[in-house]
């Protein structure tokens, strides 16, 4: 591959828990981590958190905040991920073909997970209180 790959991805906070979905297909098959997918030619970044989160766990959202930037660089590829902050504004609960599972966690429960490393740095540093957006790098060989 010679350029990166935009993703987006959703955080959607239900009082003080996060929604959460178990992948389905590799690089991160069976982790837990946010929502979300590839941008598509032509679609907004809006547009694509919109149609990830629909697509992965039935709900509608409203992105709202920027709250990560994340690059990952794995063999053979490279991810510029987009993270945002999204409001849960309808739909119904449910996990479809790209995620096993899909469910709010509350942040002590999370250390039962096999979370990506991603995905649990990005919630530690937000529960810390840093301020957002920030920024998250993982090299991995």
């Amino acid at each position: 591959m010679s350029r990166p790959l935009v993703a987006v991805g959703s955080v959607i906070f239900r009082k003080d828990r996060v929604l959460l979905v178990r992948r389905a297909h590799p690089p991160n098959a069976d982790k837990w981590a946010i929502p979300g997918g590839k941008v598509e030619f032509g679609e907004t970044l809006r547009e694509a958190v919109k149609r990830e989160t629909l697509e992965e766990t039935g709900l509608e959202v409203e992105p709202r905040v920027l709250m990560a930037i994340i690059e990952v660089f794995r063999e053979g590829y490279h991810y510029v991920i987009l993270d945002f902050i999204s409001e849960e504004i309808g739909g119904n609960l449910r996990p479809s073909s790209d995620a096993k599972e899909v469910k709010f966690y509350s942040r002590e429960e999370l250390d039962q997970l096999d979370l990506t490393s991603t995905t649990r740095e990005m919630l530690e540093r937000f529960w810390q209180g840093e301020r957002m957006p920030f920024m998250i790098t993982e090299i991995s060989k």
